[in-house]
């Protein structure tokens, strides 16, 4: 080990060396055992970008089938330059991939791009959400009886939601099947995922059953959230849509007394 660098600072030296090929890092430290210390650096570093840009492609894989191998993986460069992992965990390595794809040129080319990512992302912590016990229905009626239209119910760690300007599932089924040929409209798309048989289920649902869905997540009553959904479709049923939650296993809990009102970001 060089005298002159601290454990932490011949660390430090040696990760900014990982992700930037132009950083010498400390090779006067390393033991080359038979092979130069910065060819063996060098190994180290190709060896990191694989497999953090392998976890990538595994989290994105509409992403890469939209763009190909070589824009995807330069991409993947670049993005862990900046987003370095924190954590010998890579499982969140991708968090901000889709904020990074609207920063750079694909934007304007394939403006839909960035939203797939965010879909992408949310298939991701849908599946790895925490199990919850569901609840039965008549435990949602005896609530229903005690609160009236003033309950608020929890939704299962699992849903989650997205609302783009594109048709953003139609894509993403598109790219990992593309089967004929994608028509596509100006309309966005509002998605609804769960996990459903161990899968990740997705929908596109229509504008009042996103807004009741999204209102009850963020803490909002039954009355508040239908009121919502009124707005938007006067024969909106909440009733029913409510009766699918519960058959689809995705209300946890009754909430009775008030919380604060926050509506969750799509």
């Amino acid at each position: 080990m060089d005298a002159k660098l601290s454990l932490r600072e011949l660390q430090t030296a040696f990760l900014a060396a990982l992700y930037d090929g132009t950083v010498p890092g400390p090779v006067s430290s390393i033991a080359g055992n038979g092979l130069a210390p910065g060819a063996r650096l060098r190994i180290y570093r190709r060896s990191c970008n694989e497999i953090q840009t392998a976890a990538l492609r595994t989290s994105y894989p509409a992403v890469l089938a939209l763009v190909g191998e070589d824009w995807f993986d330069q991409a993947a460069r670049r993005y862990r330059g900046l987003y370095p992992s924190r954590s010998g965990n890579l499982q969140q390595f991708g968090v901000h991939f889709a904020d990074y794809l609207q920063t750079i040129p694909a934007g304007r080319t394939l403006p839909y791009l960035a939203d797939v990512a965010r879909l992408e992302w949310l298939r991701q912590e849908t599946v790895l959400a925490a199990d919850s016990q569901a609840l039965a229905f008549d435990d949602f009626m005896a609530g229903l009886d005690g609160a009236g239209e003033s309950l608020r119910i929890g939704l299962h760690a699992c849903v989650h939601f997205l609302s783009s300007r594109y048709q953003v599932l139609a894509i993403w089924r598109f790219a990992m099947d593309p089967q004929g040929d994608l028509s596509l409209n100006d309309e966005g798309e509002n998605v609804m995922l769960w996990r459903e048989n161990d899968e990740v289920a997705m929908a596109a649902v229509d504008a009042a059953t996103f807004t009741y869905v999204t209102a009850l997540a963020a803490g909002m009553s039954l009355k508040e959230a239908g009121v919502d959904a009124a707005t938007l479709d006067a024969g909106f049923d909440s009733a029913q849509c409510m009766n699918e939650l519960i058959g689809r296993h995705l209300v946890t809990r009754v909430l009775p007394y008030a919380v604060t009102k926050k509506r969750p970001k799509s």
